[in-house]
């Protein structure tokens, strides 16, 4: 049997850097010194998720690719700084970031889901595979919603979905910091 000592230290460093990018989403909503800190944090968090991710990625192949994808997110979400003013570009570059991190969820869920599997945990695995289902739904209603909040009027109406489509982002990102947290313990045993 596998032994997963990178998977598992690195899905628990994943684990960690989505809870501290949540603390820090919150923190940033305080004035001047919250998005100081919430921003410095937010960094951190993500540096810690990538090492997570590169960690993970020794003992599983999908978590190598979801560290490659989110990559080359960091460099879209870059473009996007400079050049998201451009109309059409602007929403290029946010389609494709959906589409990146999408990806992230995806390639970390079914690769270690599929690694749970092999090791009789069925119900971990089949939490990462809920999650990514649930992600894909969420991201796609999200990229029709982009489109759609272009259109006058139309705009109106995508909005008040998006907030829907919100609080079920939310779910599925408090649902895959479970499957990371379990999977990551189940790969330590």
């Amino acid at each position: 049997m596998q032994k997963y000592e990178n998977a598992s230290s690195g899905l628990k460093m994943v684990f960690i850097g989505a809870i501290g990018a949540i603390i820090c989403g919150v923190i940033l909503i305080i004035p001047i010194i919250g998005t100081i800190i919430g921003g410095i944090g937010g960094l951190v968090f993500l540096i810690l998720s990538l090492i997570g991710l590169y960690k993970a990625g020794a003992d599983i192949d999908g978590c190598k690719k979801a560290f490659m994808c989110n990559i080359i997110n960091l460099v879209v979400s870059v473009l996007k700084t400079f050049l998201g003013a451009v109309p059409v570009l602007g929403l290029l570059l946010n389609l494709a970031g959906y589409v990146l991190t999408f990806l992230v969820v995806y390639l970390v869920c079914s690769s270690v889901a599929a690694v749970m599997r092999d090791m009789g945990h069925a119900d971990i695995a089949s939490n990462g595979e809920l999650v990514y289902k649930i992600n894909f739904v969420c991201y796609i209603a999200t990229i029709v919603l982009s489109i759609l909040a272009v259109i006058p009027l139309v705009n109106i109406l995508a909005g008040l979905a998006s907030i829907v489509v919100s609080i079920v982002i939310l779910v599925a990102q408090i649902l895959y910091m479970i499957f990371l947290y379990k999977s990551s313990n189940a790969l330590a045993a």
